[in-house]
């Protein structure tokens, strides 16, 4: 864990009580009805080829030396709707690779968020292959922790442009939520964040409390926690850790092969170029950038900035 971080973030994030410090009040019921309603629309055919495909790689792999090699956990990090999956699934895809993607229920998840760690250390020594992969956005502001606690282990940061983003929120079914958090931190609130409310900087919430309006667009909403969500990757000084890696999602996508032999060389690994076939680059731009009220698009432009001067500097 890094020197000076809370004592209550480890013990109640990491520990048996960690469920129930991880969701807000009332998420526990929200979740449910999330959960039924998604098992609602799942098509078995498809989940039938998916159980398949990961079927044949987990019994291929097992017939290989990767099964005994020693084990990279890489977490893949940063804000929601910013490639995270496109990445971790990539990741997985290679020869070395497995992916756990982030899910509201899984193995490796229970609503988005990873797993106890001693399930997540289970999970590192049982997978067959020597990368494994978590796409572990809901645990960013626990990036240091993680690579402290598990032993060896990478992180990916992935960014995206802030306007495709607010666009891509505010075409999500939980885009109201988004103005929620921004007046939570604006009022101080972070508990009611959940786990997302740890390690939230006073130069944020102060930010917050001079730019929350309640007639805030849900674009401009989610802008605020694209900046949220980025700027702990300042905060916790990631960017000076050599266990972490800065990854632009519009070059991962559109200079595909450059960006993931990039990927490749940080985890240690052969580039397969077989993984791009699951990387694409048609959400780049997809739609016109919203409309976004000036101060909110200064300090996301600025951090914009700060994040691309970083990339630039580690390519």
């Amino acid at each position: 864990m890094r020197r000076g971080a809370p004592e209550t973030i480890r013990r109640r994030s990491w520990g048996l009580g960690r469920t129930l410090e991880t969701f807000p009040e009332g998420e526990r019921a929200m979740r449910r009805v999330r959960v039924l309603k998604r098992l609602s629309h799942i098509d078995p055919r498809q989940v039938a080829r998916y159980v398949s495909v990961r079927t044949r790689k987990w019994l291929r792999l097992s017939r290989t030396r990767n099964s005994v090699v020693a084990k990279l956990p890489v977490f893949v990090v940063g804000c929601n709707r910013s490639g995270t999956n496109m990445v971790c699934k990539a990741i997985g895809a290679s020869a070395h690779g497995w992916d756990y993607p982030e899910r509201q229920f899984s193995v490796a998840f229970n609503g988005y968020y990873l797993r106890p760690d001693r399930i997540i250390e289970w999970l590192i020594r049982l997978t067959p292959a020597p990368i494994v992969t978590f796409g572990s956005i809901l645990d960013s502001q626990f990036t240091d922790d993680l690579l402290s606690r598990f032993g060896g282990s990478r992180a990916i940061w992935v960014y995206r442009r802030y306007e495709d983003v607010a666009n891509s929120c505010a075409r999500t079914q939980w885009s109201h939520q988004m103005k929620d958090i921004a007046r939570w931190v604006a009022r101080g609130e972070l508990r009611r964040l959940g786990a997302r409310g740890h390690r939230i900087g006073r130069d944020t919430q102060l930010l917050f409390a001079q730019l929350f309006r309640e007639d805030l667009t849900d674009e401009e909403s989610a802008c605020l926690y694209w900046y949220m969500r980025n700027r702990l990757y300042f905060d916790l000084h990631l960017d000076t850790d050599p266990r972490v890696l800065i990854v632009q999602y519009e070059d991962a996508a559109v200079n595909k092969e450059k960006a993931f032999r990039r990927i490749f060389r940080f985890l240690g690994f052969p580039f397969d170029p077989v993984i791009l076939d699951g990387v694409f680059a048609t959400s780049v731009g997809k739609h016109p950038a919203p409309a976004i009220e000036p101060s909110i698009r200064e300090m996301c432009d600025d951090l914009t900035a700060r994040l691309d001067a970083r990339y630039v500097h580690t390519t």
